[in-house]
């Protein structure tokens, strides 16, 4: 197990720009702010979104069909250093026009219109490596920043 003590830097909270990918803007915000630690919580609508899970057997994500404009119930996004930038892993679940939910690893989200919500941790931050046995870029302690 992998454990590290943060303590609480700031809060930010954004509104996202129509049109952009919740991802993109995520991540670019943690890089202007010099954040390189922190968790993120998202809510709004998305005009598009792809989604995913990962199939653990072949080491392989998957991707889960989402037809039309949805509701973002609620992201769930991580930041931590992945090739030497903040990188956000997110997970969201989405709702669609007749209340059907889906959920997994958010790959793409245009916004339509969210509100964002990052927390910074200061502390000595992870990085992602490369995990070989399960195919994922999974924390380490980050000894080199």
């Amino acid at each position: 197990m992998l454990t590290n003590n943060f303590g609480q830097g700031r809060c930010l909270l954004t509104r996202l720009d129509h049109g952009a990918d919740i991802l993109h803007q995520a991540g670019r915000l943690a890089k202007e702010e010099g954040i390189k630690t922190g968790i993120l919580t998202a809510i709004g609508a998305l005009s598009l979104a792809e989604l995913a899970y990962y199939d653990q057997r072949s080491m392989e994500y998957r991707k889960i069909p989402v037809e039309g404009p949805v509701e973002l119930l609620s992201c769930l996004e991580n930041i931590s250093i992945r090739d030497g930038q903040p990188f956000v892993h997110a997970h969201a679940v989405l709702a669609d026009s007749k209340g059907r939910v889906l959920g997994g690893h958010l790959i793409t989200g245009i916004v339509f219109a969210a509100e964002l919500c990052m927390q910074e941790f200061l502390g000595e931050p992870f990085k992602r490596e490369y995990d070989s046995v399960t195919g994922l870029h999974l924390w380490e302690k980050n000894d080199n920043l």
